[in-house]
C-alpha cells in the first residue's frame, strides 16, 4: 500500500485514537462504537488518494464492525446463543496494533486483516461452535 506522507499520518492517528479509546472504555458498545473512526476515517482518506488495498481494509474492518454491532444487538434482545469470547476486545486491540505497525512500517496488513476476520467470525454461530471446538486461531 503506497499512501502519501499526510494521508498515512492521517490513518496511523486515528487508529492510535482509536485504540486509547476503547481501552479507556468498559462497555463493548462503547468499544465498537470507537472501533467504527478507523473505517470510516478510510472513506475520508478515499476523497484525498484512493488505494485498492485501502479499499480492502475499509470493507473488512467494516464488515467486522457490524459483526460486533450485530452481535451487541442480538445480546441486548436476550439472544446469549453466541456470548463475546472474554478476551475479544483484547485480541482486536492487539490486531489493531499490528495493523498500525504493519502500515507505519509500509508492510503488507493482509495477514492481520485476515486475522481480524477471523475474530469477528467468532461472533457468528459456527465461529462460536469453531471457538468451542478449540479450531481456531483464537481457542481458548
Amino acid at each position: 500500500m503506497k499512501l502519501s506522507v499526510p494521508i498515512k499520518e492521517k490513518l496511523l492517528n486515528e487508529i492510535k485514537i482509536v485504540r486509547e479509546k476503547m481501552k479507556q472504555e468498559s462497555d463493548p458498545r462503547n468499544k465498537a462504537f470507537y472501533y467504527s473512526a478507523i473505517f470510516n476515517e478510510i472513506a475520508r482518506l478515499f476523497n484525498d488518494q484512493y488505494d485498492p488495498h485501502l479499499q480492502f481494509m475499509h470493507l473488512v474492518l467494516n464488515v467486522s464492525y457490524n459483526s460486533i454491532v450485530s452481535r451487541l444487538g442480538l445480546l441486548a434482545g436476550g439472544d446469549i446463543t453466541v456470548p463475546f469470547p472474554d478476551n475479544f476486545f483484547d485480541e482486536l486491540d492487539k490486531l489493531l496494533a499490528k495493523m498500525e505497525e504493519d502500515i507505519e512500517n509500509d508492510k503488507d496488513t493482509y495477514q492481520t486483516l485476515e486475522r481480524i476476520t477471523n475474530l469477528a467470525y467468532l461472533l457468528s454461530g459456527n465461529g462460536y461452535y469453531l471457538l468451542q471446538k478449540g479450531v481456531t486461531i483464537f481457542s481458548q
